[in-house]
């Protein structure tokens, strides 16, 4: 009787001790829906650095990110579609002195960063290199 429990009681633990790869959720999975820009406006010496928000909460801009790297853009009931990924890596492309790793979205291979503000909403930044940072709140 012990010969037959002690093989099962292996397999059981074999089972319970797999690491399950799902534990690295995707936080972009679901429908986004566009509420502003920021920009900023890096001034000269006569006026100072300038940040600037545009207000589109009352447009039709949803980012449908699903699970299999395909993310559908819908404007106003026109769909684009692209691929995307979420990973952590390095902004600089590779490990250089001193830098963290960052959360990124890649979107047809342009690189974004991602976060959430203290609002709850979702942040796609391309300010690291003078470009738009969108912010957009969950459907």
């Amino acid at each position: 009787m012990m010969k037959k429990i002690i093989p099962i009681i292996f397999i059981l633990l074999a089972f319970t001790s797999c690491s399950d790869d799902d534990d690295n959720t995707n936080p972009l999975i679901g429908s986004w829906k566009l509420v502003k820009t920021r920009n900023f406006v890096y001034g000269a010496a006569d006026y100072p650095n300038k940040e600037t928000f545009t207000d589109y909460s009352d447009k039709n801009i949803v980012y449908t990110f699903d699970g299999k790297s395909n993310l559908t853009i819908s404007i106003d009931g026109e769909k684009e579609e692209h691929e995307y990924e979420y990973k952590l890596d390095y902004l600089s492309g590779g490990p250089s002195s001193g830098e963290p790793k960052t959360q990124l979205v890649l979107i047809d291979n342009s690189k974004w960063t991602y976060g959430i503000s203290d609002k709850g909403e979702m942040i796609l930044g391309k300010s690291y290199v003078d470009g738009s940072d969108l912010y957009f709140v969950r459907q």
